[in-house]
């Protein structure tokens, strides 16, 4: 009787866990989109700033992917929404690197050229996350 107790109480105790990974993953998620999105209108005014001869020197935040982006992948078991971040943040990060390296207008023309592919992978991935 003891035994069979101690082990049903584990499974409800893991059962409890699963269901709190979840809303963590969840939460996590919701706060990368909006991080997405602000990126993207970063993205769209360096590009509104090349356009006009002009540059900034902003970069792209993506500080909340880099500390949250190991523990998101220990909640996701869908490798293709962790697959579509990577692609997304890969391009952030390219443009950023151009930033830091103090040549702007390259990362502005980087921005450019891949702004289309960023709106799609984000648009893939609010449909995986809903």
């Amino acid at each position: 009787m003891g035994f069979g107790s101690s082990v049903g109480l584990e499974y409800i105790k893991r059962g409890w866990e699963k269901r709190d990974e979840k809303e963590k993953a969840k939460n996590i998620l919701k706060a990368l989109i909006q991080e997405i999105e602000e990126g993207i209108e970063r993205a769209e005014g360096l590009i509104k700033f090349l356009e006009n001869n002009k540059i900034s020197f902003s970069r792209i935040y993506t500080e909340y992917w880099r500390s949250t982006n190991s523990i998101l992948s220990q909640y996701i078991n869908d490798i293709e929404i962790l697959n579509l971040l990577h692609r997304i943040y890969y391009r952030f990060d390219l443009i950023n690197f151009n930033m830091d390296r103090n040549r702007f207008g390259v990362g502005a023309a980087f921005a450019k050229q891949y702004i289309d592919e960023i709106k799609e992978n984000f648009r893939k991935l609010k449909v995986k996350i809903d």
